[in-house]
């Protein structure tokens, strides 16, 4: 019955509420439910964006469900509904990142021309979780503002709106909604940091590093300034910029849903459907790329082109009308791994670390790639810890690969000048200038800078190979010793 309310009610929102979702509706892409979710919540244009918001939707759903007020079988009916739901959210997963669900022969990479089709159908589906999961009362406003007499559409589509993290009322749908939708406000951050180094658009609408410089910088304070948060991603978009998902997050808020499936029913049954097709957990998502099934969150989001596995290549051979395609493997992950977090990284991605770490790609963390992350974490960690640790840790290389993606064209010779400089880039005293004044200070010549991306050209190298000298040190590169000489906290 719910359903087929659910459904009426999306009818009647297009034949009986006037020109301006009848606009929205044939203008906008996503109709108009997704242009009151941009004006409201986490603007979406792309695929990709449209796709994470929605299941963000459905997280936050299932987090609400949670903590409600409900017996043992109007949780066991909540688990069932949420593992249906996750069945339609596959395909829109899989068109979000260009793997074509309908698995024709010759059409796997192909966009997803039904895609608004599939998000009416999962809209409709979170109408209709959102309608056992609310305690009665918000469920009872929530039905009597779909089926009143006069039909509201811009009531009931903020009422959504605001079931699923708007936040904005939290003191009257509970302090849950408004934790959530601070929680959201912070994915959309890390979407925005993470977009760089993934992003292939032309411009204008390429996402760079010092697009995100005053984000970051808000970020690493550590302190949760959400009007800042708010306010740079308002001048982003004000710009005709939108982040880009990747896989990861998709796979993070999977394996968050498994664990709400856990506090909302013990049901055997019922919670194997629950989780049906989610990861098992959020510490090594890489593991959940093998598919349960044709389609599942973390298998689908591989990107198409050379055939071969971790090359973000289409391994699907050929099929005929009735023949399944062969799965999609998994990308291979580096040989050698020691810590949790780098059995989480793939070939490929290692193989940038490495290339950012002044080392020869390889496929594994051989003994090159040890030595020079132990000269990396000296610079930022401040340990001789050769491996990498904690996520943290990848994190801090992965901001100084954004800034120094090859160590060869920056000038660099060993990983610990890529830390110094990374380390420091966006301080008050950046490395260069820390150099700067100590060849003023022995007065030495103190060279320009080189032009990007060069950090390190000849003449900072003769540079340093005479303030080296001037300590009684040899070598022209900057070494542990050299800068605990120049810093002036020693």
């Amino acid at each position: 019955m719910r359903g087929v309310v659910s459904i009426l009610l999306m009818v009647a929102l297009l034949f009986n509420s006037g020109c301006a979702i009848i606009e929205k509706e044939t203008t906008n892409r996503g109709g108009y439910l997704d242009a009151v979710l941009d004006d409201h919540w986490m603007k979406a244009d792309s695929k990709g964006m449209r796709a994470l918001r929605a299941f963000a939707m459905q997280v936050s759903l299932a987090r609400i469900a949670s903590v409600s007020a409900k017996n043992d079988s109007d949780r066991q009916l909540l688990a069932i509904r949420i593992g249906a739901l996750t069945k339609r959210f596959l395909p829109i997963y899989a068109c979000a990142f260009d793997r074509n669900p309908l698995g024709v022969p010759g059409a796997e990479n192909d966009p997803c021309f039904y895609y608004d089709s599939a998000m009416l159908d999962y809209s409709t589906g979170l109408f209709d979780l959102a309608m056992i999961a609310l305690p009665v009362e918000d469920a009872k406003k929530l039905l009597n503002s779909a089926t009143g007499a006069v039909i509201n559409p811009i009531n009931i589509l903020e009422l959504l709106s605001n079931l699923v993290q708007i936040g904005r009322d939290a003191l009257k749908y509970g302090r849950v909604v408004g934790a959530l939708y601070r929680d959201t406000v912070e994915l959309e951050v890390q979407l925005w940091l993470a977009t760089p180094a993934i992003d292939n658009r032309p411009p204008p609408f390429l996402v760079t590093e010092a697009h995100v410089a005053a984000l970051r910088e808000i970020y690493a304070r550590r302190n949760d300034d959400m009007p800042a948060w708010l306010a740079v991603m308002a001048a982003l978009r004000s710009q005709g910029l939108e982040p880009m998902p990747q896989p990861r997050f998709f796979v993070e808020l999977g394996g968050l849903m498994r664990y709400l499936c856990n506090l909302i029913t013990r049901d055997a049954a019922a919670l194997e459907t629950c989780k049906a097709g989610l990861p098992t957990t959020l510490r090594a998502p890489v593991a959940v790329l093998s598919p349960l099934s044709s389609i599942g969150i973390g298998n689908a989001g591989r990107a198409a082109g050379s055939g071969q596995p971790g090359s973000g290549t289409d391994t699907a051979r050929p099929t005929r009308p009735g023949q399944h395609a062969e799965q999609p493997q998994p990308p291979p992950l580096m040989a050698n791994a020691t810590t949790d977090v780098e059995k989480t990284i793939t070939v490929a991605d290692g193989k940038k670390l490495q290339r950012m770490l002044c080392v020869t790609p390889s496929d594994g963390f051989d003994t090159a790639t040890r030595e020079q992350l132990k000269n990396f974490n000296r610079a930022v960690l401040s340990t001789d810890s050769n491996a990498i640790a904690t996520d943290a840790n990848l994190q801090k290389l992965r901001d100084a690969q954004r800034l120094y993606p090859d160590c060869t064209k920056a000038g660099f010779r060993n990983g610990l000048e890529v830390g110094l400089f990374a380390r420091f880039e966006h301080t008050k005293t950046p490395m260069r200038q820390l150099l700067n004044t100590a060849l003023a200070g022995a007065k030495l010549e103190v060279p320009s800078a080189p032009v990007a991306p060069v950090v390190i050209d000849t003449k900072t190298r003769n540079a340093i190979g005479n303030l080296a000298a001037r300590f009684n040190l040899t070598g022209t590169d900057i070494t542990r010793e050299l800068y605990a000489k120049i810093n002036p906290e020693n």
